[in-house]
């Protein structure tokens, strides 16, 4: 940790040095600088979501232009510490909106290119309750441009600075977006090469020395994936909107796995003897070369989605099906019972190279897999009555999903057949009402207040009945200050996948035991556990959100969550002296203690907790912009004046009518005006009369784990996460997580920073085994872009690069891993660096060209 440490300073200090240095001096040599602020009164982007949830990130054109990304999954991937989220069960992958729309999943806006986008709003996850979903993911709603044609084409190429491994991708992309429809095509292919253990220089026992076992070894399989995606969407001149989209994707991986392997007895008696007394020999066969595991997918996958708004009301119908199927075959050491026999005999040397007939070839063991997920949900919001607060809303849902799982698994020449089937009918409904918003005296006194509630049920075929509840508070006191808390219940059964899995047993899979403090090469088993209960979970969220406005593009965030769920389905953990004793029957030891086999096929937490802080910022200036007129602030000069839909700063509202023309309020003017908050242009985006210049945005989280503990069942001792106590191979939960991002933009130029930090762990062994330390880990990558269009007459003088952009890469440029040690301060194999981080730094170079 102490060697680390200056690594995270000095990481620190460059990108905070980069992203404020360079744009202090372009501003300080910019004659076109100016310092007198031109604003109009903003108004609602269309396709913006109308909400009173203020969006935690907002950018326009230009700013998703300066992030240099080639398509919405790049881009959100560089926001991953804005769009992830803390709470509930799932992966933390937000759900996206196109113009304030539903969509049937993230294939509707993956692949669209970044010129395709004229504005981004990140919300947090209360306000997925308003589309039906429920509030564990945060929420992304992409403004397409009104008109854009364009195809585009990308390569990539990268390596690892250590060699060994490359990595090729191919992609095409053809956009169209008109006034009433949008077309959007994408194919991509990758392909990566292997790493072996030898191209790492992973030290092997004695055994593996004799026949070179790390060139039979992969440590990174080489994968081929292609994938082809296309999504059509149309809207109608009644206002609904029709939204289609398929996908296929195929993909397929070939490790290998080592050596066929087996213990032989040599009698004493034995021509071939080389000890006086009856010995045992371990040793691998390199008669049939290496182990093989190649598992192959084929995915299908298709959705639709109807939008539409019906007397002040807003609908929408989705629908998604998804096929996959999944074929595993893993080779496993051969019968030596022949062998055996003939080195009884003494005809057979038990040290030769080549046994002929008597060794018999690896058995293969096969699985298959196949998934069949139909979903569907309707949805309606609107309106139900007005209060001398403002409107009360609510959203309905009603849908039903099927899964289905077919799986088969041969293994030992047995077949084992299992078919799983899942109907869930789901309900629910959210209600969001206005305390003090419209009555202004009231809201001139406390601010503005809403509170809102959610319920829903869901009726499964193998679980029986599930409930979900939730309540929240938004309370802005004054503008640009936002609080909010919630509160959120669930029950959830765990996937069909963590139930029927076909079994795999993978050989020769390098573990750490703890209990002896060696590394060994064990069988590992996975698939599915038809055991496992129900979660129940709870998750308790308080949020701050602070946008001064006495300083544009500053955005303060903090988060307090806590989480107590039970029953909760997981992945086998570490397998720690502690997890042992939990757990014996998973665990398989020879006659002399040695581990040779784990079953890590999914288990259940009694109860787990976790509690967490994180704050940061978000800060953001522009540069060397031209006047290209004058304009006014909104009414008040505050962040929501009057002319912008928050309210005035004088003496309230024109009675019964809207605040600038008198005229009577419809339905959809109270919902605009209500929601013209979150609908703004975004801040510092919306100034008349700007052209061209450059920006820079600076980010900084800090996320502090207050406890973390799993209980696996009562009578076992709680694991403490923070302390001692780990349940993934990377140690324990680290106390303390540093996020850091800037970059800076100008004239088609752009350099990007991410630092992360997370603080050491480590892994208490035991009375008789060995504890481990999980040394600190300190990540600095730099993206740097140029856009050709921009560097004078290069594209006129070779025409074929108008239109281009070239971008490079380097991932964790200080090649900083993750240092374990034992109590002796020896690292075990199993953590040598090739398996704790393989590719280390990582150099790509790409080039993309608009047609």
């Amino acid at each position: 940790m102490i060697q680390n440490a200056p690594r995270f300073v000095g990481a620190s200090i460059l990108a905070l040095s980069v992203m404020i240095a360079l744009p202090v001096h372009a501003q300080t040599n910019d004659d076109d600088s100016y310092d007198e602020d031109i604003v109009v009164t903003a108004e609602r982007l269309r396709g913006s979501v109308i909400t009173e949830v203020p969006p935690i990130v907002e950018l326009d054109a230009d700013d998703i232009a300066s992030y240099g990304v080639s398509s919405v999954e790049d881009l959100i991937g560089e926001l991953s510490s804005q769009t992830s989220s803390n709470r509930g069960r799932g992966s933390g992958r937000p759900i996206v909106l196109i113009n304030g729309q539903r969509t049937s999943g993230f294939r509707d806006i993956r692949d669209l290119p970044p010129e395709a986008i004229k504005s981004v709003q990140v919300f947090p996850e209360e306000l997925a309750l308003q589309y039906g979903y429920a509030p564990d993911q945060r929420v992304i709603n992409f403004i397409l441009q009104d008109d854009y044609t364009g195809l585009s084409a990308e390569t990539e190429y990268g390596i690892p600075t250590l060699g060994d491994q490359g990595k090729a991708e191919l992609e095409s992309t053809f956009t169209r977006i008109g006034k009433n429809s949008r077309l959007n095509l994408n194919i991509e292919y990758e392909t990566q090469t292997a790493i072996t253990e030898a191209e790492r220089d992973i030290i092997q026992d004695a055994a593996g020395d004799l026949v070179n076992l790390g060139n039979f070894r992969t440590l990174s399989a080489p994968t081929d994936t292609l994938e082809f995606n296309g999504n059509y969407s149309r809207t109608f001149a009644n206002g609904m909107s029709l939204s289609l989209n398929g996908g296929y994707i195929y993909d397929k991986s070939r490790a290998l796995l080592g050596l066929a392997s087996g213990t032989l007895d040599i009698p004493a008696t034995s021509p071939f003897a080389r000890s006086a007394a009856d010995e045992s020999l371990f040793r691998y066969f390199s008669q049939f070369g290496p182990l093989r595991k190649t598992v192959e997918t084929n995915t299908f996958q298709g959705g639709a989605v109807l939008n539409g708004t019906s007397s002040g009301w807003r609908w929408s119908l989705t629908a998604d099906y998804a096929r996959e199927e999944t074929e595993t075959a893993t080779d496993n050491s051969g019968d030596i019972s022949a062998l055996q026999a003939a080195v009884d005999a003494g005809t057979a040397d038990p040290f030769a190279t080549d046994f002929g007939a008597l060794l018999s070839a690896p058995i293969t063991d096969e699985a298959r897999s196949l998934s069949n997920t139909l979903e569907s949900l309707a949805t309606l919001s609107g309106t139900l009555i007005d209060l001398p607060s403002g409107s009360v809303t609510t959203t309905l849902r009603g849908g039903y999903s099927r899964q289905d799982l077919d799986s088969r698994d041969t293994t030992d020449g047995v077949t084992t057949l299992s078919n799983l089937g899942r109907d869930n009918f789901n309900a629910g409904i959210n209600i969001d009402i206005p305390l003090a918003e419209e009555n202004i005296d009231v809201a001139e006194i406390i601010g503005e207040l809403s509170i809102n509630g959610n319920l829903g049920y869901s009726e499964l075929s193998d679980f029986g009945g599930l409930v979900e509840f939730g309540f929240g508070l938004n309370w802005e006191p004054i503008d640009g200050l936002v609080f909010t808390a919630s509160a959120i219940g669930e029950e959830a059964a765990p996937t069909i996948q963590q139930l029927g899995n076909p079994i795999i047993i993978t050989p020769n899979v390098t573990t750490f035991d703890f209990t002896n403090g060696e590394t060994v090469l064990a069988s590992i088993t996975t698939g599915g556990n038809l055991s496992l209960p129900a979660e129940k979970r709870r998750d308790i969220k308080l949020a701050v959100n602070y946008s001064p406005q006495w300083l544009d593009d500053l955005t303060f965030l903090a988060e307090y969550i806590r989480n107590n769920s039970e029953n909760v389905a997981s992945d086998f953990p570490l397998l720690t002296e502690e997890i042992e004793t939990a757990f014996p029957d998973r665990v398989t030891r020879d006659d002399t203690g040695r581990l040779i086999a784990i079953d890590r096929r999914p288990v259940s937490y009694s109860n787990v907790r976790s509690e967490s802080v994180r704050y940061g910022l978000e800060f953001s200036k522009r540069f060397g912009q031209r006047r290209g007129g004058r304009g006014l602030r909104g009414a008040g000069g505050g962040r929501r004046g009057a002319g912008d839909g928050g309210r005035p700063r004088s003496n309230g509202r024109p009675p019964q009518g809207t605040a600038e023309t008198g005229r009577p309020e419809t339905d959809q003017s109270r919902a605009e005006r209500s929601g013209a908050r979150a609908g703004r242009p975004p801040r510092g985006g919306g100034r008349a009369g700007r052209r061209g210049g450059g920006r820079w945005r600076v980010s900084a989280y800090h996320t502090v784990h207050l406890d973390e503990r799993v209980l696996i069942r009562p009578g076992v001792e709680e694991l403490d996460l923070l302390d001692g106590s780990a349940i993934g191979s990377t140690g324990g939960q680290p106390r303390h997580e540093f996020e850091l991002q800037g970059r800076w933009f100008n004239n088609g130029i752009g350099f990007r920073i991410q630092v992360e930090h997370q603080t050491a762990t480590r892994v208490d062994g035991g009375l008789t085994s060995s504890d481990l330390r999980f040394s600190d880990l300190t990540t600095l990558n730099l993206r740097s872009f140029i856009n050709l269009d921009n560097r004078g007459s290069l594209t006129e003088k070779f025409k074929f690069l108008k239109g281009s952009r070239i971008a490079f890469r380097i991932d964790n440029i200080f090649d900083d891993i993750q240092d374990v040690r034992d109590s002796n301060g020896l690292v075990p194999l199993s953590y040598q660096r090739g398996f704790v981080d393989p590719i280390g730094r990582y150099v790509e170079l790409s080039f993309r060209k608009r047609f």
